[in-house]
């Protein structure tokens, strides 16, 4: 009989075996907790040959499941949004399901879309047999296929609302080519008359980030230009801001302008001071109250009058007389003129005038000097044409006078000149043209008359002896209307001064031709 002390120690004996199994079977258990339940195995369905023609059968068709969730990628950085951008453009683009986007594309493209992805085979009750294969897609002739009526063409889309954000992606990146020719490209399809008010939004916008494209590349009124069809095409409430924008482009190329000409970087200061108010006078129609477009505007014709009076005088200094002269008309004929400026460019427009007649007459004289007798007198003519298009007021009294001396003595030393060589009906021209200065000194007008007269003398001779010969070959009618000019040359010397003394000679040999052709004598 076992004893207290044993019982004890085989019932702690057995309890440690008890608690050493317990813990085996927590690691290493001996069946599962959770037995899989098998489904009985499908008898294996025989495969029919079916016509190319026939259906697939419903055994095969994929049946639509839900995607798989996507993986959650990195977390992508926002980029700049343009300041054109509506608030909800972004959002209502992002909210369309991608299935929904594949499908409109597939629709646009005339294509049926594509299947969604394949099922996970956990989640499909009864999966294809192993040994049926997928189905080919039968292909079809597209030549063969039956033509229908044409689909009517479909209406123009209005500008996507991205296109802004692209193009002010560009803009930043300093690819303002790009931007324009994006824009542009879009801009040409957008049909103005039928766009909504969203619509007009966008394409006011995209229409200011090409103008600050092309102000960019330098081309201020290609800006302009794309700047005012954006006010055109704006809603109402935001005609203020592009009139604000029209204001900054006019006062900022306005600014460079000015900025031009007062550094010297160009030599037709003139032009580029033109150029700024032209500018402020355009930023002003869009924006009368704009502060800085009136400073820019007083700069500039601050600038203005000094710089037409350095012109002028540069083209002075050149003897471009013609240029200088337009320039100062152009600036008396401006309203904006100080009356303290008047003057002195009335003084230099006078100064233009006979700067160029003395440098003809000067012409005159060397071509004389040279035997060049016709330059000589084309410069001749040219100053005394000059003369008589200048105003009494713009050419001071003894200025005139000089001019004049200078003009009677060309004229008469071209006229000796040709009566000296016996080219009598060359002489007389340029003598009659000395004698219209009056104002000449008597003495001086005296010796013009006589070298005139000597001129008419050797024009009647040689006059007198063609006209006989005309009316001994029997043409009377011919010389009739000779002995009559003859005449008349006769009688304008007498209406210029010339004495009957002095025509003495050459009125008795026309009396004689008169008398021998039995013309009417009224001398």
């Amino acid at each position: 009989m076992l004893s207290e002390e044993a019982l004890v120690l085989i019932a702690v004996v057995g309890a440690c075996a008890l608690l050493i199994l317990g813990i085996l079977e927590l690691i290493w258990p001996s069946k599962p907790r959770h037995p899989v339940r098998r489904s009985p195995a499908l008898p294996a369905r025989p495969v029919l040959a079916a016509p190319a023609a026939t259906k697939a059968p419903p055994a095969l068709r994929s049946r639509p499941v839900a995607a798989p969730a996507a993986e959650p990628g990195p977390r992508r950085r926002r980029s700049k949004v343009s300041p054109h951008a509506r608030p909800h453009a972004g959002t209502a683009v992002a909210a369309k399901p991608a299935a929904a986007t594949t499908a409109r594309a597939a629709w646009a493209t005339h294509r049926p879309a594509p299947a969604p992805p394949a099922p996970e085979l956990s989640e499909v009750a009864a999966p294809p047999p192993p040994e049926a294969a997928p189905l080919e897609p039968v292909r079809v002739d597209a030549s063969a296929a039956p033509t229908g009526p044409a689909a009517p063409p479909a209406p123009e889309p209005e500008l996507d609302p991205l296109l802004v954000e692209t193009c002010f992606s560009l803009y930043q990146e300093r690819c303002y080519a790009e931007v324009i020719a994006l824009g542009g490209e879009a801009l040409a399809k957008v049909r103005a008359e039928v766009l909504t008010e969203d619509g007009r939004h966008d394409t006011a916008a995209l229409r200011a980030m090409v103008a600050l494209a092309k102000q960019a590349l330098g081309d201020d009124d290609g800006a302009r230009h794309a700047l005012e069809a954006a006010l055109a095409i704006c809603p109402t409430a935001e005609r203020p801001t592009y009139r604000q924008h029209l204001a900054a482009l006019a006062l900022s190329t306005a600014q460079a302008w000015l900025a031009r000409a007062l550094s010297h970087e160009t030599d037709d200061r003139v032009t580029a001071l033109r150029a700024a108010l032209a500018w402020v006078a355009w930023g002003l129609e869009v924006v009368p109250a704009d502060a800085r477009l009136h400073h820019a505007g007083v700069d500039a014709r601050q600038a203005l009058w000094p710089a037409y009076e350095q012109a002028a005088h540069t083209l002075l200094q050149r003897q471009e007389f013609e240029e200088a002269r337009r320039l100062l008309r152009e600036a008396l004929a401006d309203p904006e003129l100080p009356a303290s400026r008047a003057g002195e460019f009335q003084a230099l427009l006078s100064g233009t005038f006979g700067g160029e007649i003395g440098q003809l007459t000067a012409h005159a004289i060397r071509s004389m000097q040279e035997e060049r007798e016709s330059e000589a007198l084309t410069s001749l003519q040219r100053a005394e044409e000059l003369l008589a298009a200048i105003p009494d007021e713009a050419l001071p009294p003894k200025r005139r006078e000089e001019v004049d001396q200078r003009l009677w003595w060309g004229y008469t030393r071209l006229g000796i000149r040709r009566v000296e060589s016996g080219e009598y009906e060359a002489a007389i021209e340029p003598l009659v043209r000395a004698l219209r200065f009056v104002a000449i000194n008597p003495d001086r007008q005296a010796e013009t008359r006589a070298a005139l007269v000597r001129a008419l003398e050797g024009v009647a001779d040689v006059r007198t002896l063609a006209i006989r010969q005309l009316a001994d070959e029997g043409n009377r009618d011919e010389a009739v209307l000779r002995t009559e000019a003859l005449r008349e040359l006769l009688r304008r010397c007498l209406d210029l001064g010339v004495s009957w003394e002095d025509l003495s000679v050459p009125f008795a040999r026309t009396r004689r031709l008169v008398e021998e052709l039995g013309m009417e004598d009224r001398a």
